[in-house]
């Protein structure tokens, strides 16, 4: 049996995302009309999720 080490992509995405105050904004922003700062906010979680992706069940060693 082989030990493999990974870092906790969980820690490392909650140190990345951005602040929840950034979305709240964004929040009053779109309800005011403007989408802009939610999609940029969406945008930067969903780089945050590619650059520490969940590690592949099926593949252990990934």
């Amino acid at each position: 049996m082989k030990i493999v080490h990974r870092d906790d992509y969980r820690a490392r995405r909650a140190a990345d995302y951005p602040a929840l105050t950034e979305l709240a904004d964004a929040l009053v922003h779109q309800q005011a009309g403007d989408g802009a700062k939610l999609r940029a906010y969406l945008d930067a979680c969903r780089a945050v999720k590619a650059r520490y992706p969940k590690p592949d069940p099926a593949n252990p060693t990934s």
